[in-house]
């Protein structure tokens, strides 16, 4: 009987997919989803529409859904292309260092933090 018992969890673990959960999970959830006015047409034809390959690319999916999800496909589109950089956070070093000087370097937290949202306020806003 315990020998049985084993047999059926290996099996189980061998099938196990984290993916194929997931996807069973989001096609319950559209079909339990009710059509709200508020939700604009598009958001709910993209919400009902099949979930895409996880090996595909972004773009060529929302280049193919362009000509019926115009106004969605604008705002994906910006965010889908956009560059991801370092370069802001190595500016808020350079100025924190600037700050945290030889003089300064007793500075709480707290104040180095004010110091540096004081810093990246623009010019007009000082005025």
């Amino acid at each position: 009987m315990e020998s049985d018992c084993s047999d059926l969890s290996d099996k189980a673990e061998d099938t196990f997919s984290l993916w194929d959960d997931h996807h069973k999970l989001v096609h319950k959830s559209w079909k339990t989803v009710k059509s709200d006015d508020s939700i604009s047409d598009e958001l709910s034809i993209y919400l009902r529409s099949p979930v895409g390959r996880l090996n595909e690319n972004p773009l060529e999916i929302w280049n193919d859904l362009k000509i019926q999800l115009l106004k969605l496909y604008t705002n994906v589109y910006k965010y889908l292309t956009m560059a991801g950089s370092s370069v802001p956070s190595e500016r808020l070093f350079s100025k924190a260092a600037q700050i945290v000087n030889q003089q300064r370097n007793r500075l709480k937290g707290k104040l180095l933090n004010k110091l540096l949202f004081l810093q990246s306020l623009p010019k007009e806003h000082w005025i």
